[in-house]
């Protein structure tokens, strides 16, 4: 699936679950923003390979960037917000 300009309605419970948890922290004063494919897999039960399938989707929409191999973070003025 590509995202396409963000459309909310292009994003899977998956997408969602991935931008939720990497904004986790942020209104508590708490690092946030960054996160690993093996974190986001390992808190959503997912695999690495899906994991990593729907962060590239995220790359394309311009919602994340991938700072290195593994390695992503969050571009939140770029974030769709749920309707």
């Amino acid at each position: 699936m590509s995202v396409q300009s963000m459309d909310p309605d292009n994003l899977d419970e998956l997408h969602w679950q991935i931008l939720s948890l990497m904004e986790r922290g942020r209104d508590d004063g708490e690092p946030w923003g960054y996160a690993t494919i093996r974190y986001l897999a390992d808190e959503t039960g997912e695999s690495r390979q899906l994991i990593s399938q729907r962060l590239n989707d995220l790359v394309m929409g311009d919602a994340v960037d991938k700072v290195t191999r593994g390695f992503y973070r969050l571009e939140p003025e770029e974030v769709p917000r749920r309707e």
